[in-house]
C-alpha cells in the first residue's frame, strides 16, 4: 500500500485537467474552493502551476498560498521554479519544490539547490514522452532520460509523469525496470498519468511506487480509492 495524491492543476487561478498537457483540452475547470473540498482529506497533494511552467516563474501564488493553508503545508509544488529563490518563495506554504526544468537542463543548479535547501526539500519531475524528457512546461523535447537519469543527486522524490497518457484515463504506462532506477534517485517515488481507477493505483503500487498521482480519475470521472 501506499500514498493516493490528488494534483492540483493551476491555470488563471483556476483548477484544470488538460489532456497531455495541451492548452486548450481542459477537460475540467474548478475553482480552488471547489478543489480543496474534493482534497483536503488527502495526506499530501501535488501542486503545478501551469502557468509558471510555460513562463518560467511561479505565477499563481495566491492560489499556491491559498492551498498551503488550507492543507496545513501538506503540498508539494512544482511548474516555473527555475532559481533558489522562486523555490524559497513556494516552501513558506508548502513542503516540497518539483523541479524538472532546472534537473533536466541544469544539473549544477539542482545540486546547489539541493545542498542549500535540503535532500527532503527538493523532488524531481520527469516527464517523459517516449524516451524524451519535456521540460519548459512540455514545450521543449530536452533529453532521453536514460542520458539525464544517472547524473542526478538523491532527492526527496522523483515524480515520474508519462506525458503521452497524461488526462487520457488510458491506462498508466511504464517501464518496470525503471522504477528500480527511479528509486536510486529519490527517496520516495511517485507515478502521474494515464490513472483511471483503483486498479491502476494498485498495479503502480505493485511496480514498488510509493504514491499515485490522481487528477482525471478523481475530477473527471469522481474516482476516490483508499488507501
Amino acid at each position: 500500500m501506499g500514498l493516493i495524491i490528488p494534483s492540483i492543476d493551476l491555470s488563471g487561478g483556476l483548477v484544470v485537467k488538460r489532456v497531455r498537457g495541451v492548452k486548450g483540452s481542459e477537460l475540467v475547470k474548478l475553482n480552488l474552493t471547489e478543489a480543496l473540498s474534493l482534497v483536503k482529506d488527502y495526506p499530501l497533494v501535488h501542486v503545478v502551476d501551469l502557468d509558471g511552467a510555460e513562463l518560467g516563474k511561479p505565477v499563481n501564488v495566491d492560489s499556491i498560498v491559498k492551498i498551503g493553508m488550507a492543507m496545513n503545508g501538506k503540498c508539494e509544488v512544482g511548474g516555473g521554479v527555475r532559481g533558489i529563490e522562486d523555490a524559497e518563495l513556494l516552501l513558506r506554504y508548502c513542503s516540497r519544490v518539483i523541479l524538472g526544468t532546472v534537473a533536466v537542463e541544469n544539473t549544477p543548479l539542482l545540486l546547489s539547490m539541493v545542498n542549500k535547501l535540503g535532500e527532503d526539500k527538493v523532488g524531481i519531475a520527469l516527464d517523459t514522452d517516449g524516451e524524451w524528457l519535456m521540460t519548459r512546461g512540455w514545450g521543449v523535447k530536452a533529453r532521453r532520460i536514460m542520458d539525464v537519469i544517472g547524473d542526478l543527486p538523491k532527492v526527496g522524490v522523483v515524480v515520474y509523469t508519462n506525458v503521452r497518457v497524461e488526462g487520457t484515463g488510458m491506462g498508466p504506462r511504464v517501464e518496470e525496470g525503471l522504477v528500480k532506477r527511479l528509486k536510486e534517485i529519490g527517496n520516495e517515488t511517485y507515478y502521474a498519468g494515464g490513472v483511471s481507477n483503483c486498479s491502476d493505483v494498485e498495479y503502480l503500487w505493485g511496480l514498488g511506487f510509493d504514491g499515485v498521482i490522481v487528477g482525471y480519475a478523481l475530477y473527471v470521472k469522481g474516482v476516490r480509492c483508499s488507501a
